[in-house]
């Protein structure tokens, strides 16, 4: 009797494990297929796992409070509020003095992406450099798209050499205090990330970018997204029953492929046309239109053609190409919820995609990550950039929008933040002590303010961690990670360390690339310290190895974020990502290998 309740434990072991595995195979293939946004997925498969019984329903959610879901979440403040200060406009013009040459430029921008990665958000780092590096090409007559993937991989380079430069850093150093008395310190992961960093950029700046496909330049005069041929002037003749009533009665009864976007003033100069302004005989009014429906709309609304001028150039009213960030509230809406959100002040008037560039029947199209936007301001300019950040987009061109113009400021918030981090480096307060003091002082000197502060915390990426975690802990408890390490150790008779530590970072950079990197680290970093306990082997050794792995999202624009962002205004495609990110890996493996044997074995 004994024996059966044995073998049937044995079998209800054997039938949880299967389950589990089941659902975390589902959960990575949901993620590689990319439909769902990754935090929902996350949500699903907890659960799931709430609803098979392998997570209490009272610890679905207590990955919200482990404090590397925190600590992701004070990090994008930080980084937000300094680029409020106008630290990144500041260091932004010192570079435009100093730069004479591409491969200057490609080396003082990468090592600068490189730098603030390290002690701030890659993301972050990434996002604030990317128009200064535009406005640059622009100004010099370079074509971004050498120099942008370069920026994209420096500042994930860079994320590696500290513990708050990438989320799986503040994971696997959380973790470690499960195998041992305490956590990686801040500059542990820089034993191996400042050498990988270093030779990388050094690697790029050589050899990189010419492996990188240039394709025509997009800037200011030359936009992703171009209107010429659609961009009418049309006169208010004397019967149109429009006089007298407003632009914003004009713009609702105007279809969603048709924009009123300006008009001749009287100085016979192209400005804007805001909503409260009263529309009278003769005036000449700017529109965005398919000419296909001219006719039409000067028959419903008494309009006629200016034929004594004509918009040859693309100056766009107030016009402006915007990015959708990973977080924005546009991903997986239309555009009734665009005009919802923002429609009020912004119009969009073209949408590029993937090398495709849409300018008509907007309305169908869902909005992605990486999409770049062509929209036109009717609200007022001062708070243009709320609305930017509102909606989630970030505008290509170097603009001051919503910055700090005071050196104080400056000064005093980077004097705050360094403040905080000599007391994380020095032991002095906790990670989440010092990054909290330093948002409260931030929102203290009107850095970060009321609302705002909300929106600049990434959403779905402390869902996905807080939702991963709990997830983690089953392929533990559930005996999962030891049966993976178990099998894996068996090999360590046929292999030596050095190329189970190969292997092990070969498939986290695999799966990095195709599934987010926090969720990458959560799932491998347990596999990998059970590893190292089958086989006798420094635990530490292994969970660097499963850090630089995770950091490596290079083949493609899905692996990592700042791939993404890049995407659109690099004008890169798919495929052209592992052209410079394959030799990069395979550099990165020659390099950190030997490194983490030597410091941490």
């Amino acid at each position: 009797m004994v024996k059966k309740v044995m073998d049937l434990t044995i079998f209800d072991s054997i039938t949880d494990q299967n389950i589990i595995s089941f659902l975390m195979i589902m959960l990575v293939a949901l993620f590689i297929w990319g439909k769902i946004r990754y935090d929902a997925v996350s949500l699903i498969m907890l659960s799931l796992f709430v609803i098979f019984g392998f997570i209490p329903a009272g610890e679905a959610f207590s990955g919200l409070g482990h404090p590397a879901v925190v600590t992701v979440a004070l990090v994008l403040l930080i980084s937000k509020g300094l680029e409020k200060s106008g630290f990144i406009s500041f260091v932004g013009i010192k570079i435009q003095k100093i730069i004479h040459s591409e491969t200057q430029f490609i080396l003082i921008l990468c090592l600068i992406a490189a730098f603030l990665s390290s002690f701030m958000n890659n993301i972050g780092a990434m996002a604030m450099l990317l128009p200064i590096t535009i406005s640059i090409c622009q100004k010099m007559e370079w074509n971004p798209s050498k120099f942008l993937m370069p920026l994209a991989f420096a500042s994930i380079l860079g994320g590696m050499n500290t513990k708050i430069g990438t989320p799986p850093n503040i994971i696997i150093s959380e973790l470690r205090g499960e195998y041992s008395s305490n956590d990686f310190s801040f500059f542990d992961f820089a034993f191996a990330g400042v050498p990988v960093s270093v030779i990388g950029i050094i690697f790029i700046m050589l050899i990189g970018w010419r492996l990188i496909p240039i394709r025509p330049i997009n800037s200011v005069h030359n936009p992703l997204i171009n209107l010429d041929d659609y961009l009418v002037e049309m006169k208010v003749d004397k019967n149109s029953s429009l006089i007298d009533k407003r632009a914003y009665d004009l713009r609702s009864l105007l279809d969603d492929d048709t924009s009123l976007i300006g008009q001749i003033d009287e100085d016979d100069k192209k400005s804007e046309i805001h909503g409260n302004q009263k529309i009278f005989e003769g005036q000449i009014l700017i529109l965005k239109i398919n000419p296909d429906y001219i006719a039409e709309v000067q028959k419903d609304f008494g309009l006629s053609l200016n034929l004594e001028k004509d918009i040859k150039n693309n100056e766009i009213v107030a016009g402006i190409e915007a990015i959708i960030i990973p977080k924005s509230r546009l991903i997986g809406r239309k555009y009734n919820y665009f005009k919802r959100l923002i429609g009020g002040q912004l119009s969009l008037l073209g949408l590029w995609r993937k090398g495709l560039k849409y300018r008509f029947r907007l309305s169908n199209e869902i909005f992605k990550s990486g999409d770049v936007l062509l929209i036109a301001n009717r609200g007022e300019a001062e708070k243009i950039g709320e609305r930017l950040e509102l909606a989630g987009l970030m505008p290509l061109w170097q603009r001051e929008f919503d910055i700090v113009n005071d050196t104080s400021k400056i000064f005093l918030a980077i004097v705050i933040f360094l403040l905080s981090l000599s007391s994380i480096i020095f032991n002095f307060l906790p990670i989440i002590v010092a990054f909290l003091l330093c948002v409260l002082a931030f929102a203290s000197i009107k850095l970060l303010t009321g609302d705002s502060i909300y929106r600049h915390i990434d959403w779905p990426v402390v869902v996905l961690l807080a939702a991963m975690i709990p997830i983690g802990n089953t392929l533990t408890e559930y005996g999962i990670t030891s049966s993976i390490s178990s099998s894996l150790a068996q090999y360590s008779n046929v292999l030596n360390l050095v190329w189970i530590l190969i292997i092990l970072m070969v498939i986290t950079m695999f799966l990095s690339d195709v599934i987010n990197n926090a969720a990458t680290a959560v799932i491998m970093a347990p596999i990998a310290a059970n590893v190292a306990i089958e086989t006798g082997q420094s635990v530490d050794a292994f969970l660097m190895c499963v850090a630089i792995g995770a950091s490596c999202a290079f083949l493609s624009p899905i692996g990592h974020q700042c791939n993404t962002l890049v995407m659109g205004p690099g004008n890169y495609k798919f495929g052209d990502y592992w052209k410079l990110g394959l030799p990069l890996e395979i550099l990165i493996i020659c390099i950190s290998i030997p490194i983490i044997v030597f410091f941490w074995t």
